[in-house]
């Protein structure tokens, strides 16, 4: 009898063939430490201080895994949920996985992954700023950029003599399912967006070019408006020192009305960044940056400009864990302090413009362990 209910549990596990061939992986990364804002817009606010989660990065838990299906062919998933470890809650407005949920196919052909994700425009310039889009040195306090895409398909190409080439597509980016008839209610609705970003990389240097649209389809002020991006951007690496560049033009039929910016406002915008990241020993990097934005005010006169520069400090204590220790300060002229269109500083979960509550200078010091 013993010998049948072996044989018969055998026989089970081998009709499930997906689970000996599969893998599950939990990573994340917690980040915690003290930050100080000051130099408020408005001048009747004092400045702050708190202890606060994802300043270098987000905090968040994630799953993702992989299955051979054979021939070459793999399936994959991404669940990642971010949380602010000060309170224990989750982040990205009470979202369970709102900061990357997708499942993929890849082969020979590259990947094709559809779900919650970062457009690949987005990903061209967080990479290239030296400070990786986190801490009060981010590159999009001042930078306008897009996040995080819903309901999209990307696609990244295998690599051809260093060539490759990204692609993002959404029938609606903003943080809902498309709506009846792909129009929805209000000025914006939803919002069809793309985004291809040809790069190319050989061993020190890296450029790649982004080339973006977003499309209103709504009932509302921006019925078939659309704004057009377009971003240069990459890095060389000395050994003694990286050097990163971008220089970036949105372009907007009418207004600026991507909820990632915050920038209504706005019309056109030319921004750009340069930075360097110089290891000082072999686990200490120092890293500064220096962002600028002009952006013509829709309703008129003189131009809101916007500038940031940063300095900062890392120290891996391990492969996991680092301490980092960073300062900025930004300058808004008079038209971008009497709109929306002034920058402040964010953090690694409040991106830049859209919340940094008015404050102008900051600082951080922190500690960061990767699981």
């Amino acid at each position: 009898m013993q010998k049948k209910l072996i044989a018969l549990a055998v026989a089970g596990l081998a009709a499930l063939p997906a689970f000996a061939q599969s893998n599950v992986t939990i990573y994340g990364l917690v980040d915690m430490g003290y930050k100080w804002t000051g130099d408020n817009i408005d001048d009747r606010v004092a400045n702050r201080s708190g202890i606060d989660s994802g300043m270098s990065a987000g905090s968040r838990i994630g799953f993702k895994g992989t299955e051979d299906l054979g021939n070459g062919l793999k399936a994959g998933f991404v669940l990642e949920q971010g949380i602010l470890t000060d309170t224990g809650a989750s982040s990205q407005g009470g979202r369970t996985f709102g900061r990357q949920s997708y499942v993929s196919l890849s082969g020979g052909f590259g990947t094709v992954a559809l779900g919650r994700q970062y457009p690949a425009g987005y990903l061209l310039t967080a990479t290239v700023d030296p400070f990786g889009s986190g801490t009060a040195g981010q590159y999009n306090s001042v930078y306008l950029t897009e996040y995080r895409w819903d309901n999209s398909v990307t696609y990244v190409s295998p690599t051809w003599s260093g060539f490759s080439v990204a692609a993002s597509f959404t029938m609606n980016a903003n943080y809902a399912n498309e709506s009846a008839g792909n129009r929805g209610a209000g000025d914006v609705g939803d919002i069809r967006a793309w985004s291809i970003v040809p790069q190319y990389s050989n061993g020190p240097f890296f450029v790649g070019l982004n080339l973006e649209e977003m499309r209103a389809k709504s009932t509302g002020a921006f019925d078939g408006e659309r704004i057009r991006v377009y971003d240069l951007a990459g890095t060389y690496d000395f050994g003694v020192a990286k050097l990163a560049a971008s220089y970036g033009l949105r372009r907007a039929s009418a207004a600026d009305f991507s909820p990632d910016t915050a920038a209504v406002d706005g019309k056109d915008t030319k921004q750009w960044f340069v930075g360097v990241t110089v290891p000082v020993s072999t686990a200490g990097t120092v890293r500064a940056s220096y962002v600028h934005r002009k952006t013509e005010v829709a309703a008129g006169g003189a131009d809101a400009k916007a500038s940031q520069w940063a300095l900062g400090y890392e120290h891996a204590l391990s492969k996991r864990t680092s301490l980092y220790a960073v300062y900025a300060d930004i300058n808004n002229n008079r038209a971008a302090r009497e709109s929306t269109l002034f920058s402040s500083i964010g953090d690694a979960i409040a991106g830049g413009t859209v919340n940094g509550d008015g404050y102008q200078s900051g600082a951080n010091l922190g500690v960061i362990h990767r699981f």
